[in-house]
């Protein structure tokens, strides 16, 4: 007998008359018949009884106890079987985060199986990822260029419930000034008030050192502190000469050897599509996303931005002032960053600006910031922000 087959004869479970049956493995079958024509007792009364059956058989005797006893199918042999899963069928409703996987909770093991046991292996080198050393961590940050500002951050808490007042108040006690709460920087003498059953990101400002005017010592201060604090782990936001700042972790315990690159521990939650921490960011763990059609947003591309190429922005003589000066300011940075001449991008009709400052326009600049501003009587008000795109307003 094949090991890639389910081999079943003379059964005769209820209305089955010695039926003999060769089922491939790994195969979606579909049994499908009349009713009374025994389905479900080849089904569920053979197949699935005689499953649970072995399973059972092949507990210690005290685990036995506390399950109950299938019996044993009329049937005269059935080979290739492994243990089985039945769940019911509901046509009620149809959620998206329901799965084999989360019904049977055999989800929830492999996870902890995958964050437990797993090997982990960096994406730039290809190299198993593994401990790393705090010296390994400070001569990482010294290789960047000269006059590259590092701000040192221990991440204390991620993703979980509370308000955390405690906490901001045990920090400022023992002399920390500053933390990051859900991505915003604030003093621990003025704390954000939390919301209790939101979850909140807090991270600890350590301090800042300076490559090329900092001494390795001052580098060791920061990073002993911000690893000791963050349980192995720290935060660098560097911020190389004429450069945007850019967000990085390190980690004492989890890290490539060879790129540098650190990375989150592995925990179940890593491995599950319902948690922020490792569902999918473009799906939000449904496997499905909804999207604009540029086509039908952009319904007039031989007009321009200005003159309303895009009906669901308006046209400029129909949209408020501050609005007007915002795609204004972006269309400036979008300009500079593809050389375009100044005021292009608004003035040129849609369909004669090029593919890439379209895909800008419509999806945003990212985390460049650009300046715009208004004049209100006698005062004028200006601001740096972020363009989300046209898309992401909408």
């Amino acid at each position: 007998m094949a090991k890639n087959e389910i081999v079943i004869r003379g059964a005769r479970e209820h209305n089955l008359q010695d039926v003999s049956v060769t089922l491939p493995k790994n195969k979606l079958i579909v049994m499908t018949g009349v009713s009374g024509s025994g389905k479900s007792s080849l089904a569920f009364d053979t197949l699935y009884a005689e499953g649970q059956r072995r399973y059972i058989e092949s507990l210690s005797t005290y685990a036995r106890q506390f399950m109950g006893q299938l019996p044993k199918p009329n049937v005269d042999m059935v080979s290739g079987l492994a243990p089985c899963i039945a769940i019911q069928q509901k046509v009620t409703g149809r959620n998206p985060r329901s799965t084999v996987g989360t019904i049977t909770e055999i989800y929830d093991y492999l996870r902890i199986l995958y964050a437990r046991v797993g090997q982990g292996y960096c994406y730039v080198s290809g190299l198993p990822i593994r401990a790393q050393t705090s010296d390994q961590i400070i001569d990482t940050l010294l290789t960047y260029p000269p006059k590259t500002e590092l701000q040192i951050l221990a991440p204390l808490v991620q993703q979980q419930k509370g308000e955390f007042r405690d906490l901001f108040e045990d920090l400022r006690k023992r002399g920390y000034l500053q933390a990051r709460t859900d991505g915003e920087f604030h003093s621990l003498n003025e704390p954000p008030t939390l919301r209790k059953n939101f979850k909140h990101t807090v991270d600890l400002v350590i301090g800042q050192v300076t490559v090329g005017q900092d001494g390795r010592t001052q580098f060791a201060e920061a990073v002993e502190a911000a690893l000791k604090l963050g349980n192995g782990r720290l935060i660098g936001i560097v911020t190389e000469p004429k450069s945007a700042s850019v967000e990085r972790l390190f980690s004492a315990q989890y890290s490539c050897p060879e790129s540098g690159m650190s990375y989150e521990p592995p925990s179940p939650q890593l491995f599950s599509f319902n948690s922020p921490i490792g569902m999918c960011p473009d799906c939000n763990g449904l496997g499905e996303r909804f999207d604009f059609e540029v086509d039908k947003i952009v319904t007039e591309p031989g007009k321009s931005i200005s003159r309303g190429a895009i009906p669901l922005i308006g046209s400029f003589g129909k949209i408020g002032k501050s609005k007007k000066n915002r795609y204004r300011g972006a269309a400036r940075l979008v300009e500079v960053q593809l050389g375009l001449t100044d005021g292009s991008i608004l003035k040129t009709a849609w369909k004669k600006l090029p593919e890439e400052a379209q895909k800008l326009m419509l999806y945003g600049l990212g985390e460049l910031e650009f300046y715009s501003g208004s004049t209100y009587g006698r005062r004028y008000i200006g601001h740096y922000g972020k363009f989300s795109g046209f898309i992401g307003e909408l």
